[in-house]
């Protein structure tokens, strides 16, 4: 496993670049969420500090975002995770049985099949290609696929040109084909409507759920523990509040921010050549999906639409605002999300172990 890489002391110039970078990602993330793009605070951060990055900045206001100002922002984005858990999921756990085992099913064919494409038509390593390969969220797997020693400038670009490629055909094929409006954010009651009682349990999520989570070890600590945390609370029903939109877009900033900041000294034809893998093995996974989905909706007893919002490799707050926009099982399509992320996160190092123990 690869050493995790020391902090940098924070000097007035470290500061200065981080209050830059974070200007720059706010910028981004505006234009993006006026022209109303999904999960526009985080690609748009990203999309306007990557090039700054690839392209070099000045050394004297280099791009940068200090690493523990995104662990912390990351717990956020661990807890809204958690709140899509409610009681309500547990009276029907039964009837979403099928659904899971048919995640089940996706999940490792997705990731044997693109990893096939990342490390055979790529050459890329097998730590990179395995964790560019799984249909997870783009921080979690970069977090655990560079704890693993994988590549994660290589890992972000994959899961980025994924993000892009499935929220910008999914979400738009609804909006433009089925005359449904499909929002940039997630929706819900902001700071000044949340009780304090809510909003002292769900910074002890966050905080309690990292802290236990670095104890025991769990890989992404940062963003499992205040998950499974916050998962508890809300299934239990003694909370059903979430992290305001404000706070969660101030955290989609900050770690769209850090990710661009990843692409620094990376080459361009590396680029070009990532995106064309990458955008291959989006078109596998969504493949994939509507295959699946063609042969499951009849048995499992589910609309298409349902499944197939279930099964695309987009982001959980992106493919529920779909279902919300169309009238789909919004509880569902949001559970199942949570369940692959949960399986990708939990598992997926787990299996990668397994993996590398026989081949060696």
């Amino acid at each position: 496993m690869a050493r995790a890489r020391p902090t940098p002391q924070l000097t007035p110039r470290l500061i200065a670049a981080t209050a830059f970078t974070l200007g720059v990602g706010a910028v981004g993330g505006a234009l993006f969420l006026w022209l109303r793009v999904p999960l526009a605070w985080m690609l748009g951060a990203m999309c306007f500090v990557a090039p700054l990055a690839l392209f070099g900045r000045p050394k004297r206001l280099p791009v940068f975002v200090d690493m523990r100002l995104r662990e912390l922002m990351v717990t956020v984005l661990g807890v809204m995770l958690g709140s899509a858990f409610t009681p309500e999921m547990l009276r029907h756990w039964s009837e979403w049985l099928g659904l899971m085992a048919l995640m089940l099913v996706y999940v490792p064919i997705a990731t044997a099949v693109c990893y096939w494409v990342f490390r055979k038509g790529g050459n890329l390593d097998p730590v990179t290609s395995y964790f560019a390969a799984t249909p997870g969220g783009l921080q979690e797997m970069t977090m655990v696929g560079e704890a693993m020693g994988g590549n994660a400038r290589s890992i972000v670009l994959c899961h980025a040109i994924r993000i892009f490629v499935t929220v910008m055909t999914i979400p738009f094929y609804f909006r433009l084909v089925e005359g449904f409006y499909v929002p940039p954010m997630t929706p819900g009651p902001g700071v000044s409507a949340m009780a304090l009682d809510d909003g002292l349990l769900l910074l002890g999520c966050g905080l309690v759920g990292w802290a236990l989570a670095r104890r025991l070890k769990l890989p992404a600590s940062q963003l499992l523990g205040p998950m499974l945390c916050s998962a508890f609370v809300h299934l239990m029903g003694w909370s059903a509040a979430q992290p305001p939109p404000e706070i969660v877009a101030v955290a989609q900033v900050v770690v769209g921010c850090s990710l661009g900041c990843r692409f620094a000294g990376t080459a361009l034809r590396e680029v070009g050549r990532l995106a064309l893998l990458a955008l291959a093995s989006t078109l596998v996974m969504i493949g994939l999906a509507v295959g699946l989905t063609t042969l499951a909706a009849g048995p499992l007893g589910f609309s298409r639409e349902t499944l197939i919002l279930v099964l695309a490799p987009g982001g959980l707050a992106e493919m529920s605002l779909v279902a919300l926009a169309l009238g789909v099982e919004v509880a569902i399509v949001s559970s199942m999300h949570v369940f692959r992320i949960m399986v990708v996160v939990v598992l997926a190092p787990q299996a990668f172990r397994l993996f590398k123990l026989k081949a060696d």
